[in-house]
């Protein structure tokens, strides 16, 4: 089915709902609401309900919506906050020969991945490109106790709710749509760390999320682009990966294009708004509605 052109992001400190048009090969928003969340309201868990108060939700979800000009959504998707589902990129030594043994590895797999049991999640899987032989698939898992709570909550609404993944996803689509053959990456801060995908072409290849104090952000980045260097470059291939969107403050986006240069010895380059396609005021929070706007954008495919 067609993805819809409204999408809902929700955050610990943040919801937003944004619904694009598109013009010229640019986007736009047509309706757009942004508000800021209690503290408390929203605790990310990835198998513990999220919601303190779902009525308190309810309510703060019904501004947003009004804020951006939308009576009720007709249909959406929606980005759940970092630490609320989950993605990893799984590789496998092989394909097996029959479905039921492919499912039978992949559930053992994210058992492992994700330390719940394979029957306490709503799981999807996609098959990726191979990786120097090795095939692999994007998994992402929300636990059932959390999932259950949300759509407990968009049906009180009655929001007809579609797609449902994890907010970094929901960001990265920005990157995976630019159709660029090189490596790209986008880094979303959060006041327990970051979240990080790197995608090459049209497919992530890493989807990490870190835990860390803000002033171990920059390390824990740096890190995690060397093991990348050493690990996830196609065999006789250049370093590709100079393209970086930051999801932060002005500081945020000069430091991490730093470490990215630093720790590949490569010219880095910080892309905007504008850079990734998206026409929207300079002002605008960008940061807290880039899930949101990367699902709607899903609708043009």
């Amino acid at each position: 089915p067609a993805l819809p052109r409204t999408a809902l992001a929700i955050s610990e400190t943040h919801l937003s709902i944004i619904t694009l048009r598109r013009s010229a090969g640019e986007f736009e928003p047509r309706n757009l609401g942004v508000l800021r969340l209690p503290a408390g309201l929203v605790q990310p868990s990835f198998n513990e309900p999220n919601v303190s108060n779902e009525s308190a939700l309810i309510e703060h979800l019904t501004k947003t919506a009004t804020q951006a000009g939308i009576n009720r959504p007709r249909a959406l998707s929606v980005a759940l906050p970092s630490g609320s589902a989950r993605s990893q990129v799984m590789s496998l030594d092989s394909v097996p020969s029959s479905k039921a043994e492919l499912a039978q590895l992949l559930e053992w797999k994210i058992e492992r991945g994700f330390g719940q049991k394979s029957t306490d999640l709503h799981t999807s899987y996609k098959r990726l490109n191979d990786f120097n032989g090795r095939p692999q698939w994007l998994v992402s898992a929300v636990h059932l106790k959390v999932l259950q709570q949300y759509e407990r909550v968009f049906q009180d609404l009655r929001w007809n709710v579609g797609m449902i993944v994890p907010q970094n996803l929901g960001e990265a689509q920005w990157l995976m749509r630019q159709k660029i053959e090189d490596d790209q990456v986008v880094v979303s801060l959060n006041d327990h760390g970051f979240d990080t995908v790197i995608v090459r072409g049209q497919e992530p290849i890493l989807v990490r999320e870190v835990e860390c104090s803000p002033e171990e952000r920059e390390d824990e980045f740096f890190r995690l682009i060397v093991f990348y260097r050493d690990r996830l470059l196609l065999e006789n291939s250049p370093i590709t990966l100079n393209r970086l969107l930051t999801l932060g403050t002005a500081a945020d986006q000069r430091r991490f294009r730093e470490v990215l240069s630093s720790a590949l010895e490569n010219h880095a380059i910080s892309l905007d708004p504008q850079q990734i396609g998206l026409k929207v005021d300079p002002s605008a929070p960008f940061s807290h509605f880039a899930a949101a706007g990367g699902l709607a954008t899903m609708a043009w495919g």
